[in-house]
């Protein structure tokens, strides 16, 4: 039977998953591109790969952190720790990685015009998170109040 244990299970296995995953695409980058290029006939124009691959490589970096701030918080879930102020700063974390990200692909749209449609997801994203971030604030906010309540 799946239940909420099993589910945050799951949840940490993708998050150091994905955080292999941005350390192996990191390391593969410069073929990726070079092989997406050959095969790609819209882009085989592109002969200057540096600027493309800084700001990808760059991406990489507030992607990881996001990731390591979202396996803290699944821990801190895991250990039943939600409504702790810690788990706000991850969050608050998180969502100013996915601004990051959304700020660089839009520098990226002179290479690469599908990087719009991808920054907005991830400012979108990025929004979310302030959102639930906000929630989670004001519950630990009457979290505390209530611990204080005789």
């Amino acid at each position: 039977m799946w239940n909420a244990t099993k589910s945050l299970h799951l949840s940490s296995i993708c998050t150091k998953l994905l955080i292999v995953t941005v350390f192996v695409f990191a390391a593969f980058l410069p073929k990726l591109l070079e092989t997406y290029i050959e095969v790609s006939p819209a882009y085989s124009q592109i002969t200057q790969l540096s600027p493309l691959m800084a700001i990808l490589y760059l991406c990489c970096l507030p992607a990881l952190i996001a990731l390591f701030s979202l396996d803290r918080l699944l821990g801190n879930i895991k250990k039943d720790r939600v409504f702790v102020e810690i788990n706000v700063r991850y969050l608050r974390i998180i969502s100013w990685c996915c601004f990051a990200v959304a700020a660089l692909l839009v520098c990226a749209v002179i290479y690469y015009p599908v990087f719009i449609a991808v920054g907005i997801v991830a400012a979108f994203f990025g929004l979310i998170l302030r959102v639930v971030k906000n929630v989670i604030e004001q519950a630990v906010i009457i979290k505390t109040e209530n611990d204080y309540t005789i």
